[in-house]
């Protein structure tokens, strides 16, 4: 449990516990010297009563005859510090004697202390009889409550001085620890911003001496990671780049080869299709028919994997009007959701890697929406934002369908757009909406550049 706590509380707790064994063993020292000392003070304090009332006993017998000594020796004697002398006449009982002038004495101990100190109880008696006759007695008794009592305040004041220490130091650790541990809280938060994908977080060298390594080490890292992620993006903005010059080759090779081979077998097909018309010969017209069947499913088959390798729009058309053509189509073939797009009237021109990027974002969304979420509504935006690294595109689509579940796993498709999205520097959230559908949402630089990506997030 110690080793869990923080630690300011494992100092301060070590201090206190470390003060408490002192002020304990001091106190248990000074304890059994006061009981040395009070034991000592009062044997003295005895004898010297003894002597005391000896010698007022024997003037007193020299002045007052034996009966009338006690009541002569009340007058005479006086109670001395840390002795209780008792007078005993046989006839008139107990004689108080004479007290010194009241002093200031220090406040009485407590119990516990007036227990350990005070010595075992110690009685004199001095009996005064003439031929076998008691007269009474002088009884002496040690008291050493005054001396316990300023025994008790040198501890108690050693006490207090211990736990003003304790205090102190405690406060002094505390400073110390906070002040060295501050620090830290700073590295824990760039700890938490490298996580975020911040690489270009720094903490700097504002600490002890004894951290200082650790954070130049810290900068060291973030430093590599960043170079390491520039270097990732850039590899991954070249990947997307080749596979789209790779895309485009083989459609200009699918367009200008095979289509203009497709469209010689249409022409031929026809003119074979006309002269078994014409010679009335039915299985030629079948098979001229045949061919061209196969002919148009080839062509559609080509006009498919066309699309699919590059959109003809993007290079030919501007942004606006390639995504206007896309939206048109999903309208012609579902003309039963409400579509709802919101576009804005031009953009400036962007690179065309933004450009199929922004394309290929509505194309898989919107056909993932409508294949998995089953939508009345279909909403997509897209708007240009001004932000302190640059002009930004904002993409959106937005369903009211059935939504993601929780196992829900990312098919090829987003998984392609994630990757293709981070390689332009760009960011991609998947949420659940209000209403239960899903919403994907995407921030796009303008312009591509060699800076660092922001971080991407998914949320189901």
């Amino acid at each position: 449990m110690f080793g869990r706590m923080h630690l300011n509380r494992q100092a301060v707790l070590s201090i206190c516990l470390v003060h408490l064994i002192a002020v304990s063993l001091t106190t248990a020292i000074l304890v059994a010297n006061a009981r040395e000392a009070v034991r000592l003070e009062i044997e003295a304090s005895a004898n010297s009563a003894r002597a005391l009332v000896l010698s007022n006993l024997g003037y007193a017998l020299r002045q007052s005859s034996p009966a009338d000594v006690l009541p002569r020796l009340a007058e005479i004697l006086v109670a001395p510090r840390h002795v209780d002398i008792m007078l005993l006449d046989a006839r008139l009982g107990v004689l108080p004697l004479r007290q010194l002038s009241e002093t200031d004495e220090p406040g009485a101990a407590p119990d516990w202390f007036v227990r350990l100190a005070t010595p075992g109880p110690r009685e004199t008696r001095i009996p005064i009889e003439t031929n076998g006759r008691l007269h009474g007695y002088v009884s002496m008794t040690a008291a050493p409550g005054d001396e316990i009592a300023e025994v008790w305040h040198d501890v108690a004041s050693m006490i207090w001085i211990v736990a003003g220490t304790a205090m102190v130091s405690a406060l002094i650790v505390t400073m110390l620890v906070n002040r060295t541990l501050r620090p830290l809280e700073t590295l824990r938060t760039a700890l938490a911003q490298l996580r975020q994908g911040q690489h270009s977080v720094r903490v700097g060298r504002g600490a002890s001496a004894d951290l200082v390594p650790i954070f130049e080490d810290f900068d060291a890292l973030s430093e590599a990671l960043e170079t390491a992620e520039a270097d990732r993006v850039r590899l991954n903005r070249r990947i997307v780049e080749l596979g789209d010059a790779e895309r485009r080759t083989l459609a200009m090779e699918l367009h200008d080869e095979f289509g203009p081979c497709l469209f010689g077998l249409k022409v031929k097909s026809s003119a074979i299709a006309r002269a078994a018309e014409a010679n009335n010969d039915r299985d030629l017209a079948q098979d001229a028919s045949s061919i061209q069947s196969i002919v148009a499913q080839i062509q559609a088959s080509n006009s498919r994997l066309l699309t699919t390798l590059r959109p003809m729009a993007i290079g030919q058309l501007p942004l606006i009007d390639a995504l206007l053509d896309l939206f048109a189509a999903f309208r012609k073939t579902h003309p039963d959701v409400d579509w709802r797009v919101d576009l804005p009237q031009d953009l400036p021109e962007t690179p065309e890697i933004v450009d199929l990027t922004v394309y290929r974002f509505f194309q898989e969304g919107v056909t993932n929406a409508l294949r998995h979420g089953k939508p009345a509504r279909i909403t997509v935006s897209l708007s240009r934002q001004e932000t302190e690294g640059g002009a930004t595109l904002q993409l959106g689509v937005e369903d009211d369908g059935q939504g993601m579940t929780g196992a829900h796993n990312e098919g090829r498709g987003l998984t392609a757009m994630r990757d293709r999205i981070r390689a332009v520097g760009g960011s991609l959230t998947i949420d659940a909406t209000e209403a239960g559908g899903t919403r994907l949402t995407s921030r796009l630089p303008m312009l591509v550049s060699s800076g660092r990506p922001e971080g991407l997030r998914a949320v189901s």
